[in-house]
């Protein structure tokens, strides 16, 4: 065992941490859509609640040790620069949904304003980009094809968020 071998699995474990926090937040919009009072939404509020302690530990735990791979080994090859802009979006992206929500529930606004379609939207292009990065992980791609690789992986989640919207509008609501 050496240096970069725990370097490469803390990278992987701060991957899972990335996508664990990506699914709590999942989680916590369904229910918050779903919630019909306050009441019902405390739990999904707690769960987003955890993903501000989560979440910067997924980011570190991903930054710093592929940081180091990338000095060490790698160097700053094409596909590397690509999943690091993407990591950047990813958090900057969280990083506002996060403030937006938070500022939601201080306000006291948060089953009307989670209802907002920039929150689906935005979760699911994270997600997108987030599984390109995995692609660019594995696969290790030229320049050209990881950014490919992102935008398709962005958009995918885009267009999903956006279908899912659709398909919520056209349900009829229980009584």
């Amino acid at each position: 065992m050496n240096l970069y071998s725990i370097a490469l699995f803390l990278h992987v474990v701060g991957s899972l941490l990335l996508f664990v926090t990506l699914t709590v937040e999942g989680v916590a919009l369904r229910e918050l859509n779903q919630a019909a009072a306050a009441e019902s939404a405390r739990g999904a509020a707690a769960m987003l609640r955890l993903n501000r302690i989560v979440g910067p530990f997924s980011a570190l735990g991903v930054l710093v040790p592929g940081l180091y791979m990338t000095a060490s080994s790698w160097g700053w090859v094409g596909w590397i620069v690509v999943a690091l802009v993407s990591w950047a979006v990813i958090a900057v992206l969280g990083a506002v949904n996060g403030i937006r929500i938070l500022a939601l529930e201080q306000a006291g606004g948060l089953l009307e304003g989670i209802r907002n379609p920039v929150f689906l939207i935005s979760w699911l292009t994270r997600v997108g980009i987030a599984l390109g990065v995995i692609f660019l992980m594995t696969v290790k791609p030229g320049a050209v094809v990881a950014v490919v690789a992102i935008l398709v992986g962005a958009a995918a989640g885009a267009v999903l968020g956006i279908a899912l919207l659709k398909t919520r509008r056209r349900e009829p609501r229980a009584a």
